[in-house]
């Protein structure tokens, strides 16, 4: 990483993690709706993040994985399209498994001096545009383990804020962004560090159907205005991985991953919200309003933090 980084992203980057890391932080406070006042979960009415996708999800120390995150945005026809800047951080837990493991002396940091060196110490992964997340677990991360735990290893914890490119405009050369921390999505991911016999691998989509029929990802599929239609996602042959688990009396057994589906959609109304394998359809009925354009998003979760996504445009004729 280059010492060099432009003095406006050092104090975006240091204001952010000042603020995230903080402890009491609260985002969003005092706008906290009813249960009964909110949207069903798989409604995109706002910026969310749906997926963060580790590769690998699962690693030995000294190794390297890299991230994505699906942001979903109403109105942007891709993810990318959503006017979003994104912030990586990444820390192993602390002994006791809890929080971030990464200690930041805020009162000593100086956002004009941030190197190489003390972003690392800040957890820092990743900003985009501009910097793609990459994150290599250190050489003695599982130090101190016994043979058994290392088989199970340890977590990182790998943490992404979206925000609005416009709260990234300074008022001064060098002046910290001021931020709305209401408009701020926040997701976690955690990475497994260890020595397993079968370290996890992503699952994948082949491809996506529509009432049992396939669409390329490019497709923009027509649908009829208030009508019902079974969204699914289709795996590649054996797609399913088998591996060890150890159980808790320290004995192998071999499983075979029973993954799911959380669905969501920019508007209409998704009628399962989570579907089981072999059962990975759920029905979804338009909207209303002809010439309306919206968005699906499928993400496919194996149980072992495996993740990937698909994401299909439509439109109501």
């Amino acid at each position: 990483m280059s010492p060099t980084l432009p003095l406006w992203m050092r104090a975006s980057i240091g204001a952010f993690v000042a603020v995230l890391m903080a402890q009491g932080c609260v985002i969003g406070s005092e706008k906290y709706p009813r249960p009964r006042d909110l949207n069903p979960t798989s409604l995109v009415d706002r910026t969310r993040v749906l997926s963060v996708v580790a590769e690998p999800p699962e690693m030995r120390p000294g190794e390297r994985a890299t991230f994505r995150a699906l942001v979903a945005t109403p109105g942007a026809d891709t993810p990318e399209d959503g006017g979003l800047t994104k912030l990586w951080l990444a820390c192993p837990v602390d002994d006791a498994g809890n929080g971030f493991g990464c200690v930041v002396d805020f009162d000593n940091l100086d956002i004009e001096e941030l190197g190489p060196a003390e972003l690392a110490e800040l957890g820092f992964i990743g900003f985009e545009p501009g910097l793609p997340p990459a994150y290599t677990a250190p050489d003695d991360l599982l130090d101190g383990l016994e043979e058994e735990e290392r088989l199970e290893g340890r977590y990182v914890n790998v943490q992404v804020t979206a925000l609005p490119d416009e709260l990234l405009e300074t008022t001064g050369t060098g002046a910290a962004p001021a931020l709305d921390f209401n408009e701020v999505e926040v997701a976690y991911k955690r990475l497994v560090v260890s020595e397993a016999l079968t370290p996890n691998q992503n699952p994948s989509i082949r491809t996506f159907t529509v009432d049992r029929v396939e669409v390329g990802a490019e497709t923009l599929v027509e649908v009829d205005a208030e009508q019902s239609y079974e969204l699914g996602v289709l795996l590649p042959d054996g797609a399913r991985e088998a591996y060890v688990f150890v159980n808790s009396d320290g004995e192998e057994e071999q499983r075979v991953e029973e993954p799911y589906v959380a669905w969501y959609a920019t508007a209409g109304d998704m009628t399962e919200e989570v579907t089981l394998y072999p059962y990975l359809e759920a029905t979804w009925v338009a909207p209303a309003e002809s010439g309306e354009t919206g968005t699906w998003y499928a993400v496919l979760r194996d149980r072992r933090g495996g993740q990937a996504f698909w994401v299909q445009r439509y439109i109501v004729r």
